[in-house]
């Protein structure tokens, strides 16, 4: 073989190499794609996990963010995957939701995906405008039916804040009308600035408002206190039994994926968020950590029940998105 020879064969057998590593890399690297902007509730909560995930994996851990239509977006994408474990949606109540909401949909939640498991849920909070002279939920119950008619606002069309607004109007029969924001700190905002009355938000875009006094919290709907806020009730404790309308969060993969693989990222997942150093910085961010986790049968079970549930509020309340 002549020089140029050998050359072209050195370079084809670095190729070839590179090739190999690069494949041997994105072997090891876990997608966990959010239906949300970097920054956003979810991709907060990984963050906070970040490196006890990747511990638990072995892998890197790449957060993909694909915000857009409730996330329907993300999950669109994680159901296009391949079914090898190494692309996992994170998704929360809306998920369910939007099996009754978004009509053009190009997959089915409980068909076209698998479920991985669930550990946490992120913390609400009923806040209102301090002009809102109720400083109980019966008594926000109370002005509502007097005025006769208010707005609330909520982080968009099926978003958790919405969810519960109308579910809310449902169990008090307090009328009030929906403004969809895009996103939560606009939403917020707009409780802070008078431009609606109250608001079901989540407790990382509002404790700041709180407890500086902009809104007044009249409730968490989360099943225990915050830390944050000790002295703010439970829906339950404030005269509302059973008002379970928490967010939550879990991971799904594409249809296909076989039950070995769900079943160690599970266990990754479980490793991860429940570390006790971990718990403690989810907790300061306003999650509640799972005390037992979900697992794959157990959180498919919950998803079913979630879309049954959401599905009656969506279509008691005629909330319809193409």
């Amino acid at each position: 073989m002549n020089g140029r020879g050998r050359m072209v064969a050195a370079l084809a057998a670095a190729a070839l190499a590179l090739a190999a590593t690069a494949a041997a890399n994105a072997q090891n690297v876990v997608r966990i794609v959010v239906g949300g902007p970097p920054g956003g509730l979810f991709d907060i909560a990984l963050r906070n996990v970040a490196a006890e995930l990747e511990k638990s994996l072995g892998s890197t851990m790449v957060i993909d963010n694909k915000p857009g239509a409730g996330g329907a977006v993300a999950v669109e994408y994680v159901r296009n995957a391949k079914p090898d474990g190494l692309t996992v949606g994170m998704i929360n109540v809306a998920a369910a939701a939007n099996e009754s909401i978004i009509r053009n949909k190009g997959y089915n939640l409980l068909t076209d995906l698998e479920p991985v498991g669930m550990y946490l849920y992120p913390s609400n909070i009923l806040i209102v405008h301090p002009d809102i002279k109720a400083s109980t939920v019966p008594g926000l119950v109370d002005t509502l039916k007097a005025s006769g008619s208010a707005n609330y606002s909520s982080g968009g069309i099926g978003s958790p804040g919405h969810l519960s607004g109308e579910m809310f109007k449902a169990r008090t029969g307090a009328p009030a009308t929906h403004v969809p924001y895009k996103g939560a700190p606009p939403a917020v905002l707009a409780v802070v600035s008078g431009e609606v009355a109250y608001m079901f938000a989540t407790a990382s875009s509002a404790i700041g408002q709180v407890t500086g006094g902009k809104v007044r919290a009249l409730a968490v709907t989360t099943n225990e206190r915050l830390p944050q806020l000790p002295d703010v009730p439970t829906m339950t404790e404030a005269g509302l039994p059973d008002f379970n309308v928490s967010d939550w969060a879990g991971f799904v993969v594409p249809k296909g994926t076989p039950a070995a693989t769900r079943d160690r990222l599970h266990a990754a997942f479980v490793a991860a968020f429940t570390n006790p150093e971990a718990r403690e910085r989810l907790r300061k961010a306003t999650f509640i950590p799972l005390d037992k986790p979900l697992g794959p049968a157990d959180f498919g079970a919950f998803l079913r029940a979630e879309v049954d549930k959401w599905g009656k509020v969506v279509r008691d309340a005629k909330i319809t998105q193409d």
